[in-house]
């Protein structure tokens, strides 16, 4: 008996239409139906999920990139709505975006959190109920869609205690970026890191450099604190090794001051 494995080709972009905006409004209720299409005055489209009108939460809405929605968007169930097109009559503001979700049904909201996928790190308070936050890239705005989906409930009941705690973030929150390399160095596999590239014999040396890099920021830090740790893979990692490098980074994590660390927040 032979078993034959094909090799599995991936549709193309253009086969997808992923970067069609009327493609994600019928497809992301089929995923959650609770999520209502809002037309807003300027033309643009919103979904709105219906499910948290009554909530007493601070409503967090998505501005994603086309044709690269994270997974976080498309789950995460404390997100209220997602803004699938930009396009119409002028550009749409975080007031719109709150304008949008109260005429889908959602009365008395403590406030509104637009995260939007950009190139710098801002924030802008618009009065007392509308906060908006641009992060650099996808994986930074993933980061704060788990932040915000793991506060504290007196957090998410709060408008001004999540700015304060989205300000602190867009302050002091630092990064680093690495590439599983398809080249071996010196016999051993290897990976790009900020500081160049090299191998690694064990999981633990492959986030070692990145861990030391973010951390380095932190390092005046006195006191108690919380640690908000993000990984994100969108190197095509197997559960396995994703679980092996979370590991090591929590073991890499647990050693840092720990008479002084009051949490580790994943």
């Amino acid at each position: 008996m032979a078993v034959v494995v094909s090799q599995t080709i991936p549709f193309s972009t253009a086969s997808l239409d992923l970067s069609n905006p009327s493609r994600w409004n019928n497809l992301l209720p089929l995923i959650r139906p609770s999520l209502r299409t809002v037309q807003t005055a300027k033309g643009q489209t919103i979904l709105v999920d219906t499910a948290h009108a009554s909530s007493h939460h601070v409503r967090i809405a998505v501005v994603g990139v086309l044709g690269n929605f994270s997974s976080k968007i498309l789950s995460d169930r404390h997100i209220s709505a997602v803004v699938t097109s930009q396009r119409g009559a002028g550009l749409l503001t975080a007031k719109d975006i709150a304008h949008a979700i109260e005429n889908a049904g959602h009365h008395d909201v403590p406030g509104v959190v637009v995260v939007r996928s950009g190139k710098q790190r801002r924030i802008e308070v618009e009065g007392h109920e509308v906060l908006e936050v641009e992060v650099d890239g996808d994986l930074e705005m993933d980061h704060v869609l788990h932040l915000l989906g793991t506060v504290s409930e007196s957090c998410r009941s709060s408008f001004h205690q999540t700015a304060e705690l989205l300000k602190l973030f867009v302050k002091s929150a630092s990064t680093a970026h690495s590439t599983f390399h398809t080249e071996k160095a010196d016999g051993n596999p290897a990976i790009v890191h900020a500081e160049g590239h090299a191998g690694f014999e064990k999981a633990r040396h492959a986030v070692e450099r990145d861990l030391k890099h973010v951390m380095r920021a932190h390092a005046a830090q006195q006191g108690f604190f919380t640690y908000s740790v993000h990984y994100s893979d969108v190197n095509g990692l197997s559960r396995l090794e994703n679980y092996i490098l979370g590991l090591e980074i929590a073991n890499f994590l647990g050693k840092q001051r720990p008479e002084d660390t009051n949490k580790l927040l994943y």
